[in-house]
């Protein structure tokens, strides 16, 4: 589009102008009946828009449309400074405000040629200059001197004037911008064409050197030419921070303010040596702040001078010394660390009383105790007082010289320039970390206010409107009561006062009532900060929310005491309520039950736990129907509960019979299915009862004896109660015992096998032996295999003395192979809990590898319940055995939940009569046609079936007829060591 002219009336009124923006079309439409806006001075406005401005105002915005974020930036028409936010509303639909937020003088700027021409010819060259740069709405302007040949080397161009800068103008040599080097093309292009106009700064090679531009974040720049007869002396600039619309009316306006300024020529000159004398510190030095400006202050100091050590020091009250805290320490050029010091007699301290620069050309011979000083091998040194008019002495900028200075005033007098620069910058680092400090502290998690000592609130914090719900603008000015319930009495106020006035701080757990009118715990701590004359003048009040600790608090006593899910009872709060009854004796019997339930792990595991967790609260819900006085609910482990009937009648016999009747209505209870979502899943109980009365103290021999009757009524069946006896207690303590002997059996060597042979039925020819399990205690007594082995079962012994005899016989079995006895397969029985031991298979394989046996004479029998116990896991572990060539007997075939669906998964290869169907085989007709029909459905799924306990010749006789394969029993052999077995191998024939 062509550049924007000025001939129409530009609007003088701030009212915000609105437009809805299609962004799908780029077209605005007016909202406001506003004849003269920005959308009018296009020149196309129906055209799409933003295509038609410029590149520098078209990016923003196209880059805002195109995240879809709302935002406001300013952009600059014809002199006036927009304001422009973008509001994405729907779809492609966007709601754009302009409003005025600073206007031209006039539209014409022509018209102000003649008035600057006037202001000129009167000498008036300031006053000019600023109505220049309010014509032409500019941030910023500079007026540079130019020389061919400057300090810096080469084209150089020194500021001699400027307005806008940091807020405040100056017109001194005291300049905000230090000298510059002149980029050659820059110079060239201001002689040739006499003005410049740049739309973006930072993509503009030639202000390479004008590096404060992107620092100050400086947009569009004008610059003009200031001439003596063509000789270049000057440049005029004016700086925009917004992008802006440099028009040619503008550039002429420039232009000629510069021509007038060729009268001001020798002031320039003047003020220009000023500066290049005065100002040959850094460059960017004038435009540093905080710490910036005092390290490079200290390192050109330190340079210049040839100082190995600089610094700019901090006074800094101690108790009631004064001490020199250095900041900014250079150590032969190199930021140090550097203790503070203490202000001893030295030049530090005559520094301080006397305020004036201070010059000392041999230290040692001047202060020869200033050890710390001379340590660095200083000769001289230089001190700069830093103070300021309402604060007094608040620093100062030492250098430690290698050498003395031939002539050390040129830089007394450019440090001494610096002072009170340094001073400011040296008070501003001190504030920024008191604001720092002020901050963090007030800004803390903690809600915070500060109250008069009338108890007006002054100020609060952000965690504090957080924490209550107020806002600060509800709070400021209200008396700090209103924190507080109306019926609190003046208990508080009367505790923090007397503390305060202590100077103590004042702690403690209250109330507070947040926005809504709710009390919640706060801790409290209360200070008071007295003003000038020792008079409490304020007090600050800091707590934080302690709902959340009381809430856990909460939550860890009741997962202490109470079960989650059930809602009742844990063990240690039934351990408690035992301890309480037996510790006050009313005369009545008491007693408690424990309830197993029977089949809840295969729930759960066939199920998931979430069906598991339903079961438990449905069966609560069951116990909650006895009568609840006098009892305490309890869930004990994952699949128990307790109930304690703490009075159940002053007689032994009245307690047993309530109790019964109490376990017989439980057991009446769990007959019915439970209804879990969809599934009736039925859940038996077997129920352990101990009865107590006032003699008894020890709840742990009670719970011990409860529990002990619980195993036993799970072990005599599902769905039964049993109560605890002395007979079942000398049961417990045998099997105790024998389970320590075992383990002491196994590491011993007390543990040995026997081998008892099988045969064919049909021709009575060796087909197998089956490895059994012996304890022969070290005293020579034999223990029977029914004494211990369930006992083994029960614990984890069973696992190593499992893989124990599994080595031991595959081992032997591998020996009579290799010395030729002919034994077709070794049967080696594994237990439940070895077989579904994690690694299992690994074992087995391991052995056969380690041994040598053929995986295919080694065959394992597996009971039925084995099986049952996980089906699919133990299906997929049978398959994974016999993949390494293993054979699998189903043991004990008959006696379990035995169906034809299991049998048909069953990888097995064999199946074994239990001796149960053997031992009446003769007399019983029904036991034969229970035999007949195993051996019809082991020919069906090509199972071999091996009879056990095989002691009568008829019982042989009937197996035969009845197409039986193998036997084993006292017939022909019983169980036999080693070399008796080996003996009576030799005569027999091989199958």
């Amino acid at each position: 589009m062509s550049s924007i002219a000025l001939r129409q009336p530009v609007p003088t009124s701030s009212t915000p102008l609105f437009f809805r923006l299609d962004a799908r079309s780029q077209r605005l439409v007016a909202l406001t009946d506003v004849m003269q806006t920005p959308l009018h001075w296009l020149d196309e406005p129906r055209a799409p828009w933003p295509a038609q401005l410029p590149e520098a105002l078209r990016g923003p915005i196209e880059q805002m449309l195109a995240n879809g974020q709302s935002g406001r930036l300013h952009l600059r028409f014809a002199g006036i400074l927009w304001q422009i936010a973008l509001s994405h509303e729907q779809d492609a639909f966007w709601l754009i405000c302009l409003q005025a937020q600073s206007q031209e003088v006039t539209a014409d700027l022509a018209l102000h040629l003649p008035r600057f021409s006037q202001m000129a010819g009167q000498q008036q060259f300031a006053p000019m200059l600023e109505s220049l740069k309010e014509t032409l709405g500019a941030d910023r302007l500079a007026l540079w001197h130019y020389q061919a040949s400057g300090s810096l080397g080469g084209e150089q161009l020194t500021p001699v004037f400027s307005l806008g800068w940091d807020g405040a103008d100056t017109g001194t040599a005291a300049m905000p911008l230090a000298a510059i080097r002149g980029d050659s093309r820059y110079i060239r292009a201001l002689r040739t064409r006499k003005a410049l106009s740049f739309s973006e700064t930072a993509h503009q090679p030639m202000l390479s050197q004008h590096y404060y531009l992107s620092e100050d974040n400086v947009h569009s720049r004008l610059d003009a030419a200031l001439l003596d007869q063509d000789k270049l002396i000057g440049v005029l600039s004016l700086e925009y921070r917004t992008p802006t619309l440099l028009n040619e009316e503008m550039l002429q306006l420039v232009r000629h303010c510069a021509q007038q300024l060729g009268h001001w020529q020798p002031q320039a000159e003047e003020m220009g040596s000023e500066a290049t004398r005065t100002l040959s510190l850094p460059g960017e030095l004038s435009l540093m702040t905080g710490i910036d400006y005092c390290e490079t202050l200290v390192s050109w100091a330190c340079h210049i001078s040839g100082a190995s050590l600089g610094w700019v020091g901090e006074y800094q009250p101690r108790g009631k010394d004064l001490w020199v805290i250095p900041r900014h320490v250079r150590l032969q050029g190199e930021p140090q660390h550097w203790p503070a010091m203490g202000l001893d007699p030295g030049p530090s301290a005559e520094l301080f009383h006397h305020g004036q620069a201070l010059y000392i050309e041999d230290l040692a011979l001047r202060y020869p105790r200033a050890t710390k000083l001379l340590s660095h091998d200083a000769k001289a040194f230089i001190g700069i007082p830093l103070s300021l008019p309402n604060l007094g002495p608040i620093g100062q900028l030492i250098l430690l010289l290698d050498q003395p200075l031939a002539d050390p005033m040129p830089l007394l007098d450019v440090l001494t320039s610096q002072a009170k620069r340094a001073a400011i910058e040296l008070q501003r680092l001190a504030a920024d970390d008191a604001l720092r400090l002020a901050e963090v502290a007030f800004n803390t998690h903690d809600g915070l206010l500060v109250a008069d000592s009338q108890g007006t609130i002054l100020k609060v914090n952000k965690s504090f409107c957080r924490i209550t719900g107020f806002e600060e603008r509800e709070m400021v000015g209200q008396h700090i009561d209103r924190l507080r319930p109306p019926y609190y009495g003046d208990r508080l106020k009367e505790e923090v006062w007397q503390a305060v006035r202590r100077q103590e701080l004042w702690i403690g757990e209250e109330q507070c009532l947040n926005q809504a009118g709710n009390l919640f715990p706060v801790r409290l701590m209360v200070s008071g900060v007295r003003n000038e004359h020792g008079e409490i003048g304020h007090l600050v009040c800091s707590f934080y929310d302690v709902s959340k600790e009381k809430e856990a608090a909460r939550n860890i006593e009741q997962l202490a005491y109470y079960d989650d899910l059930c809602g009742l009872y844990n063990r240690r709060s039934l351990t408690d309520a035992l301890n309480r009854t037996l510790s006050e004796p009313n005369g009545q019997w008491g007693a408690l039950l424990l309830v197993d339930l029977d089949n809840f792990k295969s729930i759960n595991d066939s199920l998931g736990h979430a069906y598991g967790d339903m079961l438990l609260q449905a069966v609560v819900v069951r116990l909650k129907e006895l009568p609840q006085e006098n009892l305490v609910l309890a869930r004990t482990s994952g699949d128990e509960f307790a109930l304690l009937f703490t009075a159940l009648g002053q007689g032994y016999v009245t307690a047993k019979i309530l109790a019964e009747h109490f376990a017989r209505e439980l057991m009446g209870q769990f007959r019915a299915p439970f209804d879990i979502e969809s599934h009736k899943l039925h859940c038996s109980a077997s129920i352990g009862i101990s009865l107590f009365s006032g003699e008894d103290k020890d709840h742990l021999i009670l719970m011990q004896q409860a529990d002990t009757a619980a195993h036993m009524a799970k072990r005599g069946g599902q769905g039964s109660y049993v109560f605890f006896s002395q007979a079942m207690a000398e049961k417990e303590r045998s099997k105790l015992a024998i389970s320590n002997q075992l383990r002491d059996a196994l590491r011993n060597h007390e543990l040995l096998l026997h081998y008892q042979p099988q045969y064919r039925v049909d021709n009575g020819a060796l087909s197998g032996i089956e490895a059994l399990l012996r304890w022969q205690r070290s005293d020579g007594t034999m223990v029977p295999p029914g004494e211990f082995i369930p006992i083994a079962e029960e614990t984890s012994l069973i696992q190593d003395i499992g893989y124990w005899v599994m080595k031991t016989a595959c081992a032997q079995y591998s020996f009579w192979l290799n010395q030729g006895y002919k034994i077709p397969h070794l049967s080696v029985n594994v237990s439940a809990r070895q077989f579904h031991t994690a690694g299992f298979v690994q074992q087995v394989e391991y052995i056969l590898r380690d041994t040598g046996v053929p995986p295919s004479r080694l065959l394992l029998e597996i009971t039925e319940s084995v099986v049952l116990e996980n089906r699919l896991e133990s299906i997929a572990r049978m398959h994974q055995l016999k993949e390494l060539g293993i054979l699998l007997s189903i043991d004990d075939f008959g006696t379990g939940y035995s169906s034809l669906a299991y049998l048909r998964d069953l990888p097995a290869d064999e199946v074994k009569l239990d001796r149960s169907f053997i031992h009446t085989l003769v007399h019983s007709e029904q036991d034969r046609a229970i035999v007949k029909a195993i051996l019809d459905l082991a020919r069906v799924f090509r199972f071999t079936v091996t009879a056990e306990g095989v002691e009568e010749q008829e019982q042989l006789d009937i197996l035969k007829h009845l197409g039986c394969q193998h036997y084993q029993g006292f017939l022909t052999s019983r169980p036999l060591p080693v070399k008796a077995l080996e003996s009576l191998l030799t005569p027999l024939p091989a199958s």
